[in-house]
């Protein structure tokens, strides 16, 4: 895909609505960690998930743009691929980092 294609499906209302049903799966798998929210990364990942899931209109341009830097999503791509790279973006948008050693 180019980056005209990416930019394009990012603004695709369909794909919007696709990944933000992703997101908020995410967000609520997240928020039922029991992972050290002691630690930055587990509680910057926990504060993305409530984030989204008290305005997840606001979020979902947000993620659609980041998970269409993945040059194999497609408008045609599954759900699970959708998925799959949304939770791949996850640590990144909430500036988490690497997970702790």
């Amino acid at each position: 895909m180019t980056f005209s294609d990416s930019a394009y499906l990012a603004r695709n209302p369909g794909f919007v609505d696709r990944v933000l049903i992703a997101m908020v799966t995410a967000a609520q798998q997240i928020g039922e960690e029991t992972q050290d929210v002691a630690t930055d990364h587990y509680r910057l990942r926990r504060a993305l998930a409530t984030n989204v899931l008290g305005s997840p209109d606001v979020w979902a341009p947000k993620f659609a743009l980041a998970v269409v830097t993945n040059q194999v999503i497609t408008i045609a791509s599954s759900d699970n691929d959708i998925q799959f790279t949304v939770n791949s973006v996850w640590d990144s948008i909430a500036g988490a980092g690497p997970v702790p050693a």
